[in-house]
């Protein structure tokens, strides 16, 4: 069951700007909607994320005292020292080829060279299963005084 926030279209347009203008400040980009993800949209990976959020929590004193950040966010050494970083510097040699025979292909056959090019040696992309929070997650909280996500609110003009 989805809580029920009463607010008035004002109130919710002054949290939805005065959020917007703090994750633009945090993170330089424009443009920034709703669905703006912290991490994936915006790059506001490892410590910057952890330090936007102590910044948002402070500025507007919420409790955030029920909220998990490793089930939404990776920490800066989860980041940098996965298994795939380490391997990596093993692969570069093998880019190095890669290029080098995809140039020399091109020469003869632009169709074999695209196949080279997109040959991905990592068997899988990485996928994070963690849930990244939103911008609307944070005008959720600010709203509510306290940690929330969006999905699980339902407002309602008064």
């Amino acid at each position: 069951m989805k809580t029920i926030i009463k607010i008035s279209f004002k109130n919710l347009k002054q949290n939805y700007l005065e959020v917007q203008q703090l994750l633009e400040e945090k993170s330089g980009e424009k443009n920034i909607c709703i669905k703006s993800k912290i991490a994936n949209d915006l790059s506001l990976v490892g410590d910057d994320n952890y330090y936007l959020l102590d910044s948002f929590i402070t500025k507007y004193n919420l409790d955030f005292s029920n909220f998990n950040y490793a089930e939404h966010f990776e920490s800066e050494g989860e980041l940098t020292m996965s298994i795939w970083s380490i391997l990596s510097v093993f692969f570069i040699p093998l880019f190095i080829l890669k290029g080098i025979l995809s140039y020399v292909i091109y020469l003869y056959s632009k169709k074999y060279s695209d196949k080279i090019d997109s040959f991905n040696f990592f068997l899988r992309e990485y996928k994070s299963d963690r849930i990244d929070l939103t911008m609307g997650d944070l005008i959720t909280s600010k709203i509510k005084g306290k940690f929330l996500l969006r999905e699980n609110v339902k407002f309602v003009f008064d």
